[in-house]
């Protein structure tokens, strides 16, 4: 992916399903992941700071390769009403050995923190602004109901708005036992994908029933055009409820791209694992 316009990720590189399928142990699961794909969105450090020690691993296992990170930030500090400023240290002191690597940190607010809440996060976006680009997903309908309620912030910081769609839960069949579980767990918010400050980070929820995708992936294949043809800094990074299938959703996301830029893009990297079974077959 060195070189291409955009950046294509998925919520982890490291799902025991993808083990020996998609993605090897050789150099190490990250350097194989990296191999096919050129971002990733980091939701471990929301629950715990990264050691040094595996700091240094990732980066060395990302040597030459045109990589980023978007890291969230420690739940302790974006969902409690006195964020941990301790911890934000922590974190960002923990994270600056991946220098060049670092994308935009993901800054996520829970549906509990409205517009009149966050003056007193901006302590922790003073901080983060200090060294990092970063893009805010916000929840609360506050922010859906007017974009204004946002737009001072970000535009103050330089900032991004994250593009969250889980359409494909809500829209799809709601009977499938992924997606009953993952409704509890995902917002079901209107998708907003404005542009702020030429940076986007895009999160897609696709549906497990893979049939059940098309139209989605279609949409976003046009927004996301339009971004790179606006020279907009993107990030795409698809999720699904079972993980298992994000790999492949991600190839045929790209694909599609490809097509709708008349094949300007190169093709994904060959999965590094042999594969003697079709791509789809699970």
């Amino acid at each position: 992916m060195n070189g291409v316009p955009y950046r294509l990720g998925l919520p982890a590189w490291a799902f025991p399903g993808w083990r020996d399928r998609f993605f090897e142990d050789r150099p190490s699961r990250l350097a194989s992941y990296a191999h096919v794909f050129n971002t990733v969105e980091g939701n471990t450090t929301f629950y715990r700071v990264p050691d040094a020690n595996s700091v240094a691993r990732w980066r060395d296992a990302l040597v030459e390769r045109d990589f980023r990170f978007c890291l969230k930030l420690p739940r302790e500090v974006t969902h409690e009403r006195r964020p941990d400023l301790q911890m934000l240290d922590q974190f960002l002191s923990a994270i600056r050995p991946l220098t060049t690597h670092l994308g935009p940190v993901l800054v996520q607010f829970p549906d509990t923190v409205g517009a009149a809440d966050l003056k007193r996060y901006t302590p922790v976006l003073d901080t983060v602004a200090e060294r990092h680009r970063f893009v805010v997903e916000v929840r609360h309908r506050d922010f859906f109901t007017s974009h204004d309620a946002l737009a001072e912030t970000l535009n103050t910081y330089g900032a991004g708005r994250v593009a969250f769609d889980s359409r494909p839960l809500f829209e799809g069949d709601l009977a499938h036992p992924d997606v009953r579980k993952a409704r509890h767990e995902k917002p079901n918010v209107p998708v907003v994908d404005t542009v702020f400050n030429d940076l986007t980070l895009i999160r897609l929820i696709l549906h497990p029933d893979l049939t059940s995708n098309g139209p989605y992936i279609a949409d976003w294949v046009e927004r996301v055009a339009r971004c790179i043809e606006r020279d907009t800094e993107t990030y795409m990074m698809i999720h699904c409820p079972n993980n298992q299938h994000c790999p492949p959703l991600a190839r045929d996301f790209h694909g599609a791209l490809n097509n709708r830029l008349d094949g300007t893009l190169p093709e994904l990297a060959a999965w590094p694992v042999p594969r003697r079974q079709g791509l789809l077959d699970f």
